[in-house]
């Protein structure tokens, strides 16, 4: 993929999901295909595997200085013990700023998610996390909402009904409950670092993300994919270009690369990610999405309508906005606080499963250690 037309420019991709450390050879090779200086690797809840929180110690161990790291929650420890979420949750936040966690991930807000963990954001379980962000000043990517259309059988895409992602059929919270439930976190803590990931799924109302932005000083939108992102930006091209640059102190890049995609075409549709939100940024030319991801552009367009936005603001987008809530470089890792917390892990997940032939990716983890 030729990436020759885009400037040559310090990247950090801050939005980047790592699941199996058989895919890390693969994830360095799409980096330095991608010239991307560093990345923000996220981890997320799983009740059969914890999260990835080992995956990513892994990554630091063996890469320092490569990579930052957002972990991610763990609701095994909650469930022995719920009377006092709040305190563990704090406590959990703790322990990953001593192993050298650099942030937090949160999928909490992702319709399917938030039915699964039943809570809404703002519930006082999650006080003590919300504090603990707060009090030490860890940055959250967080995933609240979804595409307004996914609440809609006859407007959602075949592919998201296809991932069981239709939200309107009672069962889930609506996306005003969803915007609420955040409305009321940052009037507690207003100096939380929060980076609302798909650009909070406001792209179709640029006039209300901006008055969101206004009202919360400490909030950053990312621009990961979501592909009806860059449809809506297309419709209203000039109206998005301005906003892009009122707001460039705001706007952090991601492409929401997870090894899923390169399971599936190896680096190559990793590759198309970064080519096609670059190119969105960058060029002057209408163009279509590479051939890997077509669906990216939707019917009714021709083409998709790039910003060509100046290269101090493009400095900005591409690493300054996330250094500047992340560091300049990635929290060194402590050994011996890291190792014991995937030996923890890598317990837990033994004790849930029973001794059943369940994979432990930390137990693995441990053995590649050794």
């Amino acid at each position: 993929m030729d990436f020759s037309h885009l400037a040559d420019i310090r990247i950090i991709d801050g939005h980047v999901h790592f699941r199996g450390i058989q895919w890390a050879e693969a994830l360095l090779q799409w980096m330095d295909q991608a010239s991307l200086a560093r990345i923000n690797v996220v981890s997320t809840p799983n009740l059969a595997t914890v999260n990835q929180n080992s995956e990513l110690v892994y990554l630091k161990t063996h890469h320092p200085g490569r990579f930052y790291a957002s972990g991610g929650l763990d609701y095994l420890q909650v469930r022995s013990d719920p009377a006092r979420m709040s305190e563990i949750l704090g406590t959990q936040i703790h322990t990953l700023k001593r192993i050298g966690f650099d942030g937090l991930k949160l999928i909490e807000g992702k319709p399917t998610a938030r039915k699964r963990w039943k809570l809404p954001l703002d519930a006082p379980e999650y006080q003590g996390m919300w504090t603990a962000l707060e009090e030490l000043q860890m940055p959250i990517v967080c995933h609240v909402a979804d595409p307004e259309t996914f609440w809609d059988r006859n407007a959602a895409p075949k592919w998201a009904l296809e991932r069981d992602w239709f939200y309107g059929d009672g069962t889930f919270p609506t996306k005003e409950a969803l915007y609420a439930e955040i409305d009321r976190v940052l009037s507690r803590h207003s100096t939380l670092k929060l980076i609302l990931a798909h650009f909070y799924f406001l792209s179709a109302d640029l006039d209300r993300a901006a008055r969101f932005l206004d009202a919360h000083p400490s909030v950053c939108l990312d621009i990961t994919p979501g592909s009806e992102m860059y449809n809506n930006f297309t419709r209203t091209c000039k109206g998005t270009r301005a906003f892009f640059l009122e707001y460039q102190d705001r706007i952090i890049y991601g492409t929401d690369v997870n090894t899923g995609a390169i399971a599936r075409n190896g680096i190559r549709e990793p590759l198309s990610y970064v080519h096609f939100v670059r190119t969105f940024l960058e060029t002057q030319q209408p163009f279509a999405p590479p051939p890997l991801i077509p669906h990216w552009m939707e019917a009714d367009l021709k083409a998709i309508l790039p910003l060509h936005l100046p290269s101090d603001v493009l400095l900005k987008i591409y690493h300054a906005n996330f250094e500047r809530l992340y560091g300049t470089d990635p929290a060194p890792l402590s050994p011996q606080v890291a190792l014991a917390e995937v030996e923890r892990i890598a317990d837990e997940i033994d004790a849930h499963t029973s001794g059943a032939e369940t994979k432990n990716p930390a137990r693995d983890i441990l053995i590649a250690h050794t």
